[in-house]
């Protein structure tokens, strides 16, 4: 029997061909048993020595290795996470202004040092603050009545002033002389804001010399003369602005007067009504009737009445109710035909603020009836409106969102346009209230129009290297593009128009076009329906034209073609001239027009817009037409200068400028035929004049010669340079050239807005107020 071997009797050997065995030398010579091998996987060419293609440099080779290697780097990741949050966080700081900056930036002059000082208050600490949108900021100026500024967006017509003046300043070489840039009526009246000079100014003919209030609490006007002016109502402002119900209001008027009283009582829908009617009809009545006192102004007229009616709704601001808002419609209505842009906009706040209180912009509950839910509807969407034109026109923000809204459209139809016996009734396929509802629509796609474009524009300047639309052609394009794919909404509204809402042109020419066909006037129709045709198919025309007016350019630039953006610009200027024609046409065959000094402003937009159109681009098929009309455009003024003393300086002004315009068109003819170098006009072709040289004496207005200035870079932007003085050759020429611009936008004062002694204000076809009693 084989005995085991002990522990002592182990040897280790080794074998060059296998692995490690255990032999045993017994006490007895035998052969050892050899284990079978155990069979394992080959190693790798590394595990060998060998090159190996799967190994890198930082290879984990270990399983601790590789869960140390995961945790560096997720630590690495977390590292990288938070440098790019704070290097946002400085970015959204830098950005936006904070109390912490404000205190900062006052302490710290520079910029640089601004920037330090806020990163290392603000490190660290969370923004809940928005980054704001690109914007394409607009122009401050100070009104005609004060020295404080106020601030007016690129769509707004005081920019394209601002625009045509630099452009002037620029060719000509020479400031523009205050005397023929100033309409004269609005001279006196900047003078006038000045209190000193104000009781130096002499009485006018008829004005009592007393500037106090007679001390009367009641209007002098009997109950039929207020009759009479209230008759004017129902197819002006009634039919345009559909916000009372005419039962109510008659029913509410009818209350206020007792017998043997010769004054009715005080209500302030009532006086505000009366407001606008006087500024209505006062434009009517011959000069010999109205006094030859030059401030006995159309826009004036019925002061006494709306300064009534802020007194009276003073008292009822705690608990608004839906007169309320009202009588601030009417409010913003008499003031913006007054020319009290400001005022204007800011009642709209108040009546915006005073809707949302009564719940307007919620759709009227179910228990309502169905008229009190149509009037209720009309009045919100009249007042977003209105809201919306002015914001357009001045250039600023809106002051609703329109998501927060849940008013439901005003309906049309017969049930709700004679609903509690309303006279005016229907015409073929509309009713009085058509015209409303397709303003509002008009209004409303033309402004998400205006708010994509400027969004785009914005954004445009935002990521040009040289932050200007005017120094880039490419961004301008791109900004066209986008306008050219939004303008087929509005040509869509127009073609969805009723067509008894719809103007007819002869010679077959189609309503809403730039055909310069003549109006076809249906004078059987009612004289609401005549008057909301005209007034419908103006808006149109405006809305293009302003949509359009940031394509006319005042520079040229020959390595670049902008072809969708000079489209616009020519649709501008036709879209100008159709609402002259139409304008002119309407003004001088009818009576259609007269007092509605609202579009006499409209029209100015337009006078203005082809001026600007004419010296950018003197060499354009559409120039000639854009002269013709121009010359309409003065026709028009003229006729409304019988009533509105601004209107006759306002035909000064585009006299004055068809004047520069043949100036600067003349240096270009004379060197077109005299081969003389000239300077190049904007957006005139290069190959057909040269561009160096001093320009030659050509003739003049009346027969003087005019030296011209210096070539015009072809890079030049029209942009606003004056706002820098530096750039500026004259520092007294933009503050006469605005000074020009804003008297016919703001031609009143505020001295005869508040003045009670003026003999308008009673209205007494001529007579004069009492004199007030004598002293005891």
């Amino acid at each position: 029997m084989t005995s085991i071997p002990s522990s002592s009797q182990l040897k280790t050997s080794s074998s060059p061909d296998g692995p490690d065995t255990v032999s045993a030398t017994p006490a007895t010579a035998e052969p050892p048993v050899r284990p079978t091998r155990k069979q394992v996987s080959r190693a790798c060419d590394w595990a060998r020595g060998a090159d190996c293609t799967h190994k890198g440099t930082d290879e984990p080779r270990t399983l601790p290795q590789a869960m140390r290697e995961i945790e560096k780097l997720k630590l690495k990741v977390k590292e990288q996470q938070a440098e790019i949050a704070g290097l946002k966080l400085k970015e959204q700081q830098a950005m936006i202004p904070t109390p912490t900056e404000t205190s900062t930036t006052s302490a710290s002059p520079t910029a640089s040092s601004r920037h330090n000082s806020h990163n290392s208050q603000q490190q660290g600490t969370p923004s809940f603050t928005l980054k704001p949108k690109p914007q394409w900021e607009g122009i401050w100026l100070a009104t005609s009545r004060s020295d404080q500024t106020s601030y007016y967006g690129p769509s707004s017509h005081f920019y394209f002033v601002s625009r045509i003046g630099t452009y002037l300043n620029k060719a000509l070489q020479q400031p523009c002389a205050a005397g023929c840039m100033q309409p004269q009526e609005a001279r006196k009246n900047i003078a006038m804001t000045n209190p000193a000079e104000a009781e130096e100014a002499p009485a006018e003919e008829g004005e009592p010399h007393s500037p106090g209030t007679d001390g009367r609490k009641n209007p002098s006007m009997s109950r039929m003369q207020e009759e009479y002016f209230l008759s004017l109502f129902w197819e002006s402002y009634h039919c345009f602005a559909p916000v009372v119900d005419e039962a109510d209001f008659r029913r509410h008027y009818a209350s206020l007067w007792e017998p043997r009283r010769p004054y009715r009582k005080m209500s302030p829908l009532v006086d505000i009504v009366l407001a606008v009617c006087l500024q209505f009809g006062y434009s009517f009545m011959p000069k010999a009737t109205t006094g030859s006192s030059s401030s006995d102004d159309a826009t004036m007229a019925g002061r006494w009445y709306y300064r009534r009616c802020q007194s009276l709704l003073t008292a009822d601001l705690e608990s608004p109710t839906l007169n309320t808002v009202q009588c601030l419609i009417f409010s913003i209505a008499y003031l913006c035909c007054a020319s009290f842009h400001n005022m204007a906009h800011l009642a709209e706040t108040q009546a915006i603020r005073t809707a949302q209180i009564i719940g307007l912009h919620h759709d009227p509950a179910a228990d309502m009836s169905r008229p009190e839910k149509e009037l209720r509807r009309r009045v919100w969407w009249i007042l977003w409106m209105m809201e919306a034109k002015t914001a357009a026109k001045l250039g600023r923000p809106v002051g609703m969102d329109r998501s927060e809204v849940s008013t439901l459209m005003p309906s049309d139809d017969i049930e709700a346009a004679s609903a509690n016996g309303a006279l005016l009734g229907s015409f073929g396929n509309v009713t009085w209230l058509s015209y409303n509802l397709q303003l509002t629509k008009l209004i409303d796609v033309s402004f998400s129009v205006h708010t994509a474009l400027y969004d785009r524009c914005g954004e445009a300047i935002a990521s040009s290297p040289a932050g200007s639309l005017y120094k880039d052609p490419q961004a301008l394009e791109s900004c066209a593009e986008l306008l050219a794919t939004r303008i087929p909404v509005i040509t869509a509204w127009a073609d969805a128009v009723p067509s008894s809402l719809k103007m007819c042109r002869r010679y077959s020419g189609e309503a809403f076009s730039v055909d310069r066909t003549p109006l076809n006037i249906d004078f059987t129709a009612p004289m609401w329906l005549q008057r909301q045709r005209i007034c419908l198919e103006l808006m149109y025309h405006t809305q293009i034209l302003n949509l359009s007016r940031p394509f006319i350019t005042f520079y040229s630039n020959s390595t670049t073609y902008t072809p969708i953006a000079e489209r616009h610009a020519a649709a501008c200027v036709s879209h100008a001239i159709a609402h002259t024609l139409v304008m002119h046409q309407v003004v001088t065959e009818t009576d259609l027009m007269g007092g509605w000094s609202e579009f006499f402003f409209w029209q100015w937009n337009a006078a203005i817009t082809i001026s600007g159109f004419i010296l950018a681009y003197p060499i354009h098929p559409s120039t000639p037409n854009a002269r013709l009309a121009l010359e309409k455009g003065v026709a028009i003024f003229d006729i409304f200068g019988a009533n509105f003393a601004v209107a006759a300086d306002a035909a000064k002004i585009i006299r004055d400028l068809m004047g520069k315009a043949d100036l600067l068109t003349g240096r270009l003819r004379y060197g077109i035929t005299s081969g003389a170098p000239q300077e190049m006009p904007p957006n005139a072709s290069s190959s057909s004049m040269t561009t160096t040289g001093a320009a030659a004496p050509v003739p003049g207005p009346n027969g003087l010669d005019v030296t011209g200035g210096t070539a015009i870079d072809p890079a030049m932007d029209d942009g606003l340079g004056w706002l820098d003085p530096s750039e500026q050759s004259d520092p007294n020429y933009f503050s006469e050239f605005m000074d020009w611009a804003l008297s016919v936008d703001q031609f009143n004062s505020f001295e005869r807005f508040f003045d009670a002694s003026n003999p308008a204000d009673p209205f007494l076809f001529g007579q004069q107020m009492p004199p007030p009693p004598p002293q005891q």
